[in-house]
Parts: structure tokens; sequence; C-alpha cells
């Protein structure tokens, strides 16, 4: 899915999906109009109702567009945790302090994300994509919690990016200082007591 979506998107088409998740990330769907985006992506109204006739359909192809990169960024992340997966507090710290940078520099990607969870809730279309994205994240966890020693890898893994999820949202909606140490802190006693629970 993710690929197909890469492919859909051309170049000329790019600086429009970027223009509108940063809109969605700022003012939430409703900020979305052609003539929003057009100046965000400082191009021509005409420009942008040329690629996408309606703003149902520009809202429609930014949400694919932030899904299918943030799983793109995701597998690559995962990836590059897999080498600290055998430890798992050192996975956990090195998992929140990437979303710490991100949810500072990129906080409008993160929240046009959970925009399109909302989305997949009310349109099919968007389930697919969410699905893959949830299932790479548990597929990481899962990893982990198979390290770690858990009777319930799987199952374990959904209660941690549950947890995870609900733990940035709460970041995005009302940041705290304390975020980092607070995040690691609060994941680590969620995977030992899972793991205890044998």
């Amino acid at each position: 899915m993710t690929g197909k979506t890469d492919q859909k998107t051309s170049d000329r088409e790019r600086p429009l999906m970027e223009a509108t998740i940063r809109i969605i990330g700022r003012k939430g769907l409703d900020g979305v109009t052609h003539r929003a985006v057009a100046a965000e992506a400082d191009m021509s109204v005409g420009a942008v109702t040329h690629h996408f006739g309606t703003r149902d359909a520009l809202v429609d192809a930014a949400l694919d567009y932030a899904l299918a990169r943030e799983v793109g960024r995701l597998r690559a992340l995962a990836l590059s945790l897999q080498s600290k997966a055998f430890d798992v507090e050192t996975w956990i710290e090195s998992l929140v302090s990437w979303y710490s940078r991100e949810l500072k520099t990129q906080a409008e990607i993160h929240i046009a994300c959970y925009e399109a969870f909302l989305a997949a809730s009310r349109s099919p279309a968007h389930r697919p994509i969410v699905v893959e994205w949830f299932e790479t994240w548990r597929q990481s966890a899962e990893l982990a919690l198979r390290a770690a020693g858990s009777s319930d890898p799987p199952g374990h893994a959904s209660l941690f990016v549950s947890a995870l999820i609900g733990i940035l949202l709460q970041q995005l909606a009302a940041p705290r200082r304390g975020f980092q140490k607070e995040a690691k802190a609060a994941l680590s006693e969620l995977v030992g007591r899972l793991i205890a629970k044998k």
C-alpha cells in the first residue's frame, strides 16, 4: 500500500500534499481549502484544482499520503531499533527519544496522522493504510517483547502500541516538559508488568 501511494503521488502533487498536511496539522480538516493550500504551497489556485477538483479529493489524498509516508518512516525506525530490541530498556529509550524530537520538530505531521485515524473511522477508504500503520508498530514491539520474555508477544505488543499512541496523543494535545522522562518511565513500567504476568 505504501509503495502504491508513493507512486500515485507525482512530483507536482507532492508539494500540494505537504502543504495540505501542514494545514491539517495547524488548523484541522476544516482549514483545508483550495485557496489555503495554494497559498501554503506558493502555487496558483488553478494548479491545485487541476490536480484535485474537489476539497474532499484533496483531503483524502493528503491523509493517505501522510499515513503512507509515516509507515515508511516507522519501518525505517523499526529497522534501526532491531539491534536494541534485546535490551528492552535501551529500545524504549531510543523509541521515546525519537518521538521526543519528532513532536518538537514535526508535530504537524503527527497531528495529521491522528486526523487520518479519525477519518478512517468514517471512511473505509483510509482503513487499509491505517491498519498497515498499526501493524508496522505492532511487529516492532512484538520483536522487543519476545526478546524480553513475554508470554504473549502479539497480545502484549498490541497493548504496548495502544499505550504509546495514547501517550503521544496526550503530548500533542497538552505538551509537558518532562515528556521524555515520563513516557520512558510509563512504557518501562508497562513492559515490566506485562513480562511479569507469565
